[in-house]
């Protein structure tokens, strides 16, 4: 039987670029994935979906504000109405498959940046949401959970005063909210906080 075990110079190269994203900024992502396939199982398991959305419904913000405005209660936050008059809709109808997770699921046990949460999101299939998402999420989950708070990852918008901003969807006591939160990429979160990505098709 021929000997098939590696050299040195073979295993050198990986051993060193896995060692250098162990000790980078999305070292915990990498370490959980190692984890993973030392024990043979996939190191990269695909989120379940968490919602499935329509955008495109609606022709101008004008209209979807006015949808909002009527679906059972939900209100929207001064902060959130600014960057929804800047917010771009999609010009044609489709459907986008949701993913939630943690800071500390994207492997970041103590907390990230907003920045180091979007890079380790797609290093896992996920994209940024289109910010039309935000208010569809709104209109389209009229079941949220009381208590529960779910920001979307999308490309920040600046509003009136030029404040980056990013939605966030909550149901707080009686009332189902569309609201904004700081979208600068330095941003620390903590690890328990749930962000909304599309999944990558």
């Amino acid at each position: 039987m021929s000997d098939t075990r590696l050299t040195l110079p073979e295993v050198r190269g990986p051993l060193t670029d896995l060692l250098g994203k162990l000790d980078g900024e999305n070292g915990g992502v990498w370490l959980r994935g190692l984890c993973k396939f030392l024990r043979k199982e996939s190191p990269w398991e695909k989120p379940e979906t968490f919602k499935i959305i329509e955008i495109g419904t609606h022709k101008d913000v004008k209209s979807l504000r006015k949808t909002l405005e009527e679906s059972g209660g939900a209100r929207i936050g001064d902060w959130a109405s600014s960057i929804l008059n800047k917010t771009k809709l999609s010009k044609s109808k489709q459907s986008l498959d949701l993913v939630v997770l943690t800071v500390k699921e994207l492997g970041f046990p103590q907390g990230a940046q907003l920045k180091d949460i979007y890079e380790a999101a797609k290093n896992q299939g996920l994209d940024l949401c289109p910010a039309e998402v935000g208010p569809q999420l709104r209109v389209q989950y009229p079941d949220q959970p009381s208590g529960e708070w779910l920001v979307i990852a999308m490309e920040p918008i600046k509003d009136s005063d030029g404040v980056l901003g990013l939605f966030f969807v909550k149901h707080f006591v009686d009332d189902r909210w569309l609201r904004a939160c700081n979208g600068y990429p330095g941003t620390h979160w903590h690890a328990d906080f749930r962000f909304v990505f599309v999944r990558r098709k």
